[in-house]
């Protein structure tokens, strides 16, 4: 029996905290938009020295910039690696990783997946962000655009199997998996960023069918970064993984142990 807990705090889009004792790691900081309903405060990643980052789209390293401090440790592969670097992120925060890396931070340890990001439908984007360019809301919307894409994503997507006090978190970067990697299964908690598509229940009922895991614990359904994100209704994937795993929706800055 497990006498240690980890515990998740989830702050929005997909930003997670991950602690295990002493030992802990960000995955994905991000601050919403100014004119997103979903707010963190502006200390929320201050005392964390290790992040983990997925992959290189502006919803997962836009804020990375405004977080290192001289100690930060920024874990990433090629292309976040390059777009931080033009953002102003000293070289000697950054750390280069690929699938099949292994990362210790105290009692945490990580092992790098190649990951998959959803497919995104180009056209869908285009008419949100053009849409918005007739809403007072959304004034700023040509800076927005400008701002993602200057972070591109190029293939690179990772996912985490976070080992602590013999539990496994496994961290999917986006709602999709490679065809060609034999992903771990049946971890204690598969994190599921819950956007992207229109057909978000069918595509993360069968990543849950490949994986396995005990419990599910969704994230980026929330409207962080408008036009480009909205409110996901969460009720379909809750309804279809009830009599399979536990399956956890949290409040913002809100937390659970395993």
């Amino acid at each position: 029996m497990h006498d240690k807990k980890i515990v998740i705090t989830w702050y929005g889009t997909a930003s997670v905290r991950i602690s295990a004792g002493s030992s802990q790691l960000l995955i994905d900081p991000f601050f919403p938009f100014p004119d997103s309903r979903v707010k963190v405060p502006a200390d929320a990643y201050a005392d964390c020295r290790d992040i983990l980052i997925s992959h290189g789209h502006y919803d997962h390293i836009g804020s990375i910039s405004g977080i290192v401090r001289r100690d930060t440790r920024v874990f990433c592969t090629k292309t976040p690696y390059d777009t931080l670097c033009r953002k102003g992120v000293r070289k000697e925060n950054l750390r280069l990783i690929r699938p099949g890396s292994v990362i210790e931070i105290g009692d945490i340890r990580i092992t790098v997946y190649k990951g998959k990001h959803i497919r995104l439908t180009a056209w869908e984007c285009i008419k949100a962000a053009f849409t918005s360019l007739f809403m007072q809301n959304n004034r700023n919307v040509i800076r927005k655009i400008l701002s993602i894409i200057s972070c591109p994503e190029k293939g690179e997507a990772l996912c985490f199997l976070v080992e602590a006090h013999g539990r496994r978190i496994l961290s999917i970067g986006s709602l999709a998996l490679a065809d060609d990697v034999a992903y771990p299964n049946g971890a204690d908690l598969a994190l599921f960023p819950y956007q992207g598509s229109k057909e978000l229940c069918r595509i993360a009922s069968g990543i849950y069918n490949r994986l396995r895991p005990k419990a599910v614990l969704l994230t980026h359904f929330d409207d962080t970064f408008p036009p480009f994100s909205s409110e996901i209704d969460t009720s379909d994937i809750e309804a279809h993984l009830k009599n399979r795993a536990a399956v956890y929706k949290l409040r913002h800055g809100g937390s659970i142990e395993i």
